[in-house]
């Protein structure tokens, strides 16, 4: 939906007065980054304007570290909350990150047909049965379009099985194909443990206290005291099960 021009300088004088309390800046100061009066910033800010001058808008964007469709209002983007997202992470995660795009768009560019019916398939190492890391580094594609057909836009991402351990429910070459929405009560799903960073696959059960009930008895239960938010917080709900492709 486009917005109207009322709407979007409505919008961007809001987020300027938000941005310059969090910049710690008076009134005096930002207009001064922002090269213009003080006067004329209250009267910005007053909406005594109909027009947002271009450079002025530029230097609000250089100011802030934000994007012009942010400082509007636009959350029509899917881009705004994933540059937001990329913000606080350090620079050597910068770098990491900047690896796996440039692998997505080499894949894109040696891929016939569809790239939405390909989905990355994470390999974990460690403990599967009881304690695995996904490694997002170490992934392999994997067409699953009937499978997208079904699931569409739910379906994000697969793990591998990589041992016997959670036979017979799983067996090791197994995917299983996961969506990155909260898991319901009696899912299957992926959970990560932020103390010792590592993932386990459990059924979930919406109880107080609530219940990651192992795979076929393999591993420990874990109980987690639902009004207790410090172990609430120990958490990370990565996904649920959506399905399971099994290769003969």
């Amino acid at each position: 939906m486009i917005m109207t021009r009322l709407e979007i300088i409505n919008n961007f004088i809001q987020s300027l007065e938000k941005e310059r309390t969090s910049l710690g800046f008076t009134q005096a100061q930002m207009a001064q980054k922002m090269e213009m009066s003080l006067s004329g910033y209250k009267k910005l800010i007053a909406g005594e304007t109909s027009k947002i001058d271009i450079y002025m808008a530029y230097r609000v964007c250089c100011l802030t570290g934000k994007w012009f469709y942010e400082l509007c209002g636009d959350e029509s983007d899917p881009h705004v909350d994933i540059v937001s997202r990329l913000r606080s992470l350090t620079a050597s995660q910068l770098r990491f990150i900047s690896g796996i795009v440039d692998f997505e768009i080499q894949f894109q560019n040696k891929t016939e047909g569809d790239i939405e019916d390909y989905v990355s398939i994470l390999i974990p190492t460690g403990d599967e049965k009881d304690g695995m890391i996904l490694d997002s580094a170490n992934v392999e594609k994997l067409n699953i379009a009937s499978y997208r057909k079904w699931f569409g836009s739910e379906l994000h991402c697969g793990v591998k099985v990589t041992s016997n351990h959670l036979t017979p429910a799983y067996h090791m070459g197994d995917i299983l194909l996961v969506s990155h929405t909260a898991p319901r009560d009696g899912d299957t799903g992926i959970f990560i443990n932020k103390e010792n960073g590592r993932a386990y696959l459990r059924k979930y059960h919406q109880t107080n206290p609530t219940v990651l009930e192992p795979i076929v008895g393999y591993g420990s239960p874990f109980i987690i005291d639902t009004q207790d938010h410090k172990e609430v917080d120990k958490w990370i709900k990565f996904g649920r099960v959506l399905a399971k492709i099994r290769n003969i």
